[in-house]
């Protein structure tokens, strides 16, 4: 018994110090790169310029895109663990992602679209891979 006790401390402690998803979203993050998928061809972007934005995400449920000197405020919400949400001033949902991955320093982002055809096997989305920013030293 005594043996199983500092193993269940240490687990305790490792269980202690993993954020929430809800929490690895908080601070700044930059766009790598956004890759679309429209019926199997796929074109990936990863040419930084001005006007890749960043993406400020709020404990407090705000969230600031900044590009090219511009800033734009909205809301965001997790819906679920995997599922993101961007909210207008009124709460209504206006953009949604699914997120396929994330943790404190990467966060890879899935919208799917709508197919620009009638008919069947159609697959339309986004891909969009961020990076964490380390916040700056004051």
């Amino acid at each position: 018994m005594v043996k199983k006790l500092p193993q269940a401390l240490l687990l305790i402690f490792i269980l202690s110090q993993c954020k929430s998803e809800e929490e690895q979203i908080y601070g700044l993050w930059r766009t790598d790169s956004i890759s679309n998928f429209v019926n199997g061809f796929s074109f990936t972007n990863n040419v930084k310029d001005s006007h890749w934005s960043y993406f400020d995400y709020r404990p407090d449920g705000i969230l600031f895109e900044r590009r090219k000197g511009e800033f734009r405020k909205s809301h965001y919400k997790l819906m679920s663990k995997d599922s993101l949400a961007y909210l207008d001033s009124t709460g209504k949902v206006v953009n949604g992602y699914q997120i396929l991955s994330l943790n404190s320093r990467s966060m890879i982002l899935k919208k799917t679209h709508k197919p620009y055809f009638s008919g069947k096997n159609q697959e339309l989305y986004e891909l969009r891979y961020f990076s964490k920013v380390a916040p700056q030293a004051e």
